[in-house]
C-alpha cells in the first residue's frame, strides 16, 4: 500500500479538559489554588503529533504521511450581559453565609467575566500563536463560541484572609464540534486517513459517514496511569473507529512535557511530576 495521506483533527476543548486531568499539588499545597493543572503551553507538540503518526504506523503496519494538524477552538466568547434577576437570586441564596448586595454580585460577576475574557484572548494571541509558529504542520482554526455564565455560580466563598472567591460557570464551546465535522467531510478528497483527537460521541455520525465513503478513521486519546491499570480519557468512539491508540501517563509526562516552557512550571510542581513518573515506573 502507498503512503496514506493523513490529517489530524483536534477538538480543542475536549483535549484541554483531558490535559487538565493531569493535575499536581505542591508540598505544602497552595491555600486557595491547591492543584496545578497542565495546559497546552506545557507540551512539545511537534514531537507529540509526529509520534502519533508513528503509533499508527506500528498499529496498522501501514505508512502514514502527516499532511496537517487542524486544532479547533471557539472563535469568540459569549458577550457580557447584566442580569438583575439572577443577581437577586444569588443574594437570597447566600444571605445566611455571606453579606452581599446586588451591586456586589454585579461587580464580582463582571470581574470574573473580565478574567475569563482576558484568558480566552491570551490563549489565542500568545499560547496558540506560539505553538503554531513552532509547529509548521499545525494550524489553529476558530469556529463557534465559548459560552460562560457569569451569574450562574460555580463557587462562592468568603475567606477571612483572601476575601470573596466568586466563580461563574464555564458552559463550554457551542458549535465547534459541528465545524470540525463539516471540515472533516469537506476535506475528504484530500486525505486517506482522518485521526480524531476527541472522544465526543457527537462525532459518531461524521465517523460513520467517512467510513461509508471508504476513508480510514482513527481515534487518539490520552490515558491516566500505565498498563494494566489505565484509564482512557474521552474514548467513547473507541469501538467505532478503524484503529485506536493512546499515550499513557508516563509517555505524556516524560517524553512530551516541555520543561523549558515560559513561564515555567514551578519547581515544587515539577518535583511532584517527577515523583509521579517514578511511581508509575515502579513495578
Amino acid at each position: 500500500m502507498d503512503t496514506l495521506k493523513t490529517v489530524i483533527f483536534v477538538d480543542g476543548e475536549n483535549f484541554r479538559n483531558n490535559l487538565r486531568h493531569f493535575g499536581f499539588q505542591s508540598t505544602p499545597p497552595h491555600p486557595t489554588n491547591p492543584t496545578y493543572e497542565l495546559e497546552e503551553r506545557h507540551f512539545l507538540w511537534r514531537e507529540f503529533f509526529a509520534d502519533i503518526i508513528d503509533k499508527f504506523d506500528t498499529s496498522t503496519t501501514w505508512q502514514h504521511r502527516l499532511v496537517r494538524v487542524y486544532w479547533y477552538y471557539a472563535a469568540s466568547i459569549s458577550p457580557w450581559k447584566e442580569n438583575q434577576r439572577r443577581a437577586q437570586q444569588i443574594v437570597n441564596k447566600y444571605s445566611s453565609t455571606i453579606n452581599l448586595t446586588i451591586g456586589d454580585v454585579h461587580r464580582l460577576a463582571k470581574e470574573w467575566y473580565a478574567r475569563e475574557r482576558r484568558y480566552f484572548e491570551k490563549l489565542r494571541e500568545e499560547v496558540f500563536s506560539n505553538i503554531q509558529n513552532k509547529t509548521g504542520f499545525l494550524e489553529f482554526k476558530y469556529v463557534g463560541q465559548y459560552v460562560v455564565r457569569p451569574y450562574q455560580v460555580y463557587k462562592l466563598e468568603s475567606h477571612p484572609q483572601h476575601g470573596i472567591t466568586y466563580l461563574g460557570y464555564q458552559q463550554g464551546e457551542k458549535g465547534v464540534d459541528v465545524g470540525i465535522a463539516a471540515d472533516m467531510i469537506e476535506k475528504m478528497p484530500h486525505y486517506d486517513v482522518a485521526i480524531l483527537v476527541s472522544g465526543d460521541a457527537d462525532f459518531l455520525p461524521a465517523v460513520k459517514y467517512l467510513k461509508e465513503h471508504l476513508k480510514h478513521v482513527y481515534q487518539f486519546s490520552l490515558a491516566k496511569g500505565v498498563p494494566p491499570r489505565i484509564e482512557y480519557l474521552s474514548a467513547d468512539l473507541k469501538g467505532y473507529v478503524d484503529c485506536f491508540a493512546y499515550f499513557d501517563e508516563v509517555d505524556l509526562l516524560s517524553r512530551y512535557l516541555d520543561r523549558s516552557c515560559m513561564p515555567g512550571i514551578p519547581p515544587p510542581i515539577m518535583q511532584a511530576i517527577e515523583d509521579r513518573i517514578t511511581s508509575l515506573r515502579s513495578p
